[in-house]
């Protein structure tokens, strides 16, 4: 077993940067909107109590898989733990922002909003951690 997962790696590895975030990126974006959803339509919570929470529960699977699957780093894990998390506070300051606009105003729904958000805040994540979180 220990042989598979070590031939896994050198494959995942091997993958260009880019290509790597998209894929665990993806995972994590998939987890994240899936319990939006789930918390929306099947739990009936409010959006602004579904954001936090999912937020709460995304977090640290997102930093812990793009700290390693991602970006390989080898840095000092409070620091950049810290860093990671300080970029989605920040995510989730705009993404509140975002809903409250969009669902309040121009009276989106809030999976629908959520799905648009998915789109900008991707390429801000990338940028984010590449730059400030996992340098």
């Amino acid at each position: 077993m220990i042989k598979l997962y070590q031939q896994f790696e050198r494959l995942w590895f091997a993958l260009h940067q880019k290509f790597r975030f998209l894929l665990v990126g993806g995972f994590n974006t998939l987890l994240a909107y899936a319990l939006f959803v789930f918390f929306i339509d099947i739990c009936k919570w409010h959006y602004s109590l579904v954001l936090i929470v999912q937020y709460i529960i995304t977090i640290n699977i997102s930093i812990f898989t793009m700290r390693y699957y991602v970006f390989q780093s080898q840095g000092n894990l409070k620091r950049e733990y810290t860093r990671a998390w300080s970029v989605y506070l920040f995510l989730l300051l705009l993404n509140y922002v975002y809903l409250f606009i969009s669902v309040s105003y121009l009276e989106l729904p809030p999976i629908i909003a959520q799905g648009i958000y998915i789109i900008v805040s991707t390429i801000l994540t990338f940028v984010l951690h590449k730059k400030y979180s996992f340098q």
